[in-house]
């Protein structure tokens, strides 16, 4: 299948849906009102939750109209942020967001109460009322704040973190967005977006690969100062938090945010390392395949075959909706308005901001799907993988807003589900031996930038957050020479990464804006290797299970909704028998190579 993949065959959004235009009056009437009703939610309920003779009727009003607060905020936000995706170059959309943050920052001022209040509901007062089952849809939600509570400030405190946080982290998070999508990589007397260059990295010439990572690092390096003195700031900010809140470790409030303890974490982590030799045996195949004496971080994605396989849009949707379809009629019949009502931006412009994300913004709204599509199978295979977290969002649509969207763990459920569907119908209709292994390698190699790539980077934050903590400021030698240690350990002998690679933690956009997100990655991939034996050992019976899992949203514990499915999380043998599935896809790409010679 091959294509010119011009930008005319590739669909741009319709946010119609949330708003005309940037200059729709509805937006000034919709952020008119969001401080006031949120000041007269405080007048109402403030003193009222966290007393002992707190009624059912009063919490449950109480939750519903917070619950329409919020909704209320996060349209006009969720517009900005889409609309400043596209074109981070424009000033009147950056603005847009800013002034979406600010007002949300002062209405959140008025509802930091409420959380904190939850909180302090004495506990035979909770006992009481959790009980009745018209608090059942709320009940995790609230169970899970009170949990929260034990790191909250007071509320005046809470209320400076909040108003400065605009002019602090989440500003800096804005100056790296906005600076990595200026930067421009000039090649052969093109410039290139960051998206456009990544994909040269799939390319089977050599020096073309060589060429775009020297381009990548020398323009990461003319940022370096700018970009590692952001990480510093954030770093810096974040342990100050930590100190203030009493989180023990740096990972700590992102473990409780997403309500896993740091047992399960350190234990898929653990059993993460003890499989690097996968990486390693599969690189020392590719070593063989490619006829390189010594692989460099820029032959990481590269092809075994020089044949360069191209899908226009339109063949990525069919493949993608004929590999839904044949694992549940539903789950394409979900994923047809993505394509039919312009869910999806996917065009390539300048100053698009890079990589790719689903938005779900409120049970009420449908979800849209940003990516940078080029043609490549990656790109396909990526395009699956943001249907999948729209198509989680449309199931989760039945829950509240508290319990819509689900913890970052499980958020990566149904994406990865989607990816690997796609993966089976690429692979059954391949009938050459060498088509099967181009494919299967680099599915193989998806799963370790999921899984391995994840792990290493979690564990580079875990150490540059202490070395910032106990050591102060650092430079970016100091940062990328952690970087270089942590992404070479999975790698042993059979790929060495040059030095140029060092730069390359400066992009990573997920350590400035959501620290430790990057194990819900793995967690979620390990998770669907799992849930995808299943579904091959038991076939229909497994697709209702599955929906279920991806209904519940947020409503309950990640280990509570996988238990719904039987796993345990907290069983090492769980996270090892993912592997153990990698492994075999190692030794069949190392039996169909032997075949092929």
């Amino acid at each position: 299948m091959c294509a010119n993949i011009s930008s005319h065959s590739t669909p741009s959004w319709d946010l119609t849906d949330l708003y005309v235009g940037i200059d729709d009056p509805k937006i000034e009437e919709d952020l008119s009102h969001i401080v006031s009703d949120a000041a007269a939610f405080e007048t109402k309920y403030k003193g009222r939750i966290s007393q002992p003779e707190l009624t059912v009727e009063l919490l449950l009003e109480a939750l519903q109209t917070y619950e329409k607060l919020l909704a209320d905020q996060y349209q006009p936000q969720a517009f900005a942020h889409l609309l400043f995706s596209t074109d981070t170059t424009k000033p009147e959309r950056g603005a847009l967001l800013q002034r979406t943050r600010e007002i949300n920052s002062q209405a959140s001022t008025h509802l930091i109460f409420f959380d904190l209040e939850l909180g302090e509901i004495p506990a035979d007062t909770f006992s009481r009322i959790s009980a009745d089952i018209r608090l059942s849809d709320y009940n995790y939600y609230v169970r899970h704040q009170r949990d929260l509570a034990k790191h909250n400030l007071t509320e005046s405190e809470e209320k400076v973190l909040e108003e400065t946080s605009n002019s602090g982290g989440r500003a800096f998070s804005r100056l790296f967005t906005e600076t990595t999508s200026r930067i421009v990589y000039p090649i052969d007397g093109q410039e290139l977006t960051q998206s456009q260059l990544l994909v040269r990295f799939q390319e089977p010439d050599r020096e073309r690969r060589h060429i775009a990572a020297q381009v990548f690092s020398e323009q990461l390096e003319n940022n370096s100062h700018l970009l590692t003195f952001i990480f510093n700031t954030l770093l810096h900010e974040k342990h100050v938090i930590d100190r203030l809140r009493g989180f023990e470790r740096p990972e700590s409030s992102r473990h409780l945010s997403n309500d896993i303890d740091q047992s399960v974490v350190d234990t898929m982590v653990e059993v993460t390392v003890n499989n690097f030799d996968i990486v390693s045996n599969y690189y020392q195949l590719k070593q063989e395949l490619l006829n390189i004496g010594q692989l460099t971080h820029y032959d990481r994605y590269a092809p075994i075959s020089d044949t360069k396989t191209e899908f226009d849009f339109g063949q990525a949707q069919t493949i993608i909706m004929e590999a839904f379809a044949d694992f549940s009629p539903q789950l394409a019949e979900m994923a047809e308005p993505f394509f039919s009502q312009n869910w999806i931006d996917a065009k390539v412009t300048s100053g698009k901001q890079g990589g790719a994300y689903c938005m779900g913004v409120t049970p009420e709204h449908h979800p849209y799907v940003f990516m940078n599509y080029n043609g490549s199978m990656r790109d396909v295979t990526t395009l699956a993988h943001e249907l999948g977290h729209g198509i989680h969002d449309i199931l989760a649509n039945q829950q509240n807003l508290l319990n819509y969207h689900p913890v970052l763990p499980l958020a990566e459920t149904a994406s990865t589900f989607a990816e690997m569907l796609v993966f089976d119908k690429l692979q059954n209709q391949l009938t050459s031996a060498q088509d099967q292994l181009a494919l299967l390698c680099s599915k193989t190699e998806d799963t370790f930038a999921t899984v391995f790539r994840q792990i290493a980077m979690f564990r580079f934050e875990r150490s540059a957050h202490d070395l910032r903590r106990y050591s102060g400021e650092q430079t970016v030698t100091a940062y990328g020479e952690l970087w270089q240690k942590k992404q070479q350990e999975m790698f042993g002998d059979s790929l060495k990464l040059g030095a140029e690679h060092s730069y390359w933690w400066l992009y990573i956009p997920h350590v400035y804006r959501t620290p430790f997100y990057v194990y819900a990655y793995a967690f979620g991939e390990l998770l669907v290797l799992s849930l995808y034996a299943q579904y091959r050992k038991e076939g229909d019976a497994f697709v209702s299970r599955y929906f279920d899992l991806l209904r519940a949203g947020g409503s309950d514990s990640p280990a509570k909704l996988v238990s719904a499915v039987g796993f345990d999380i907290e069983d090492p043998n769980f996270w090892q028998s993912g592997f153990d599935l990698i492994r075999r896809r190692v030794d069949l790409a190392t039996e169909l190579a032997g075949g092929i010679e």
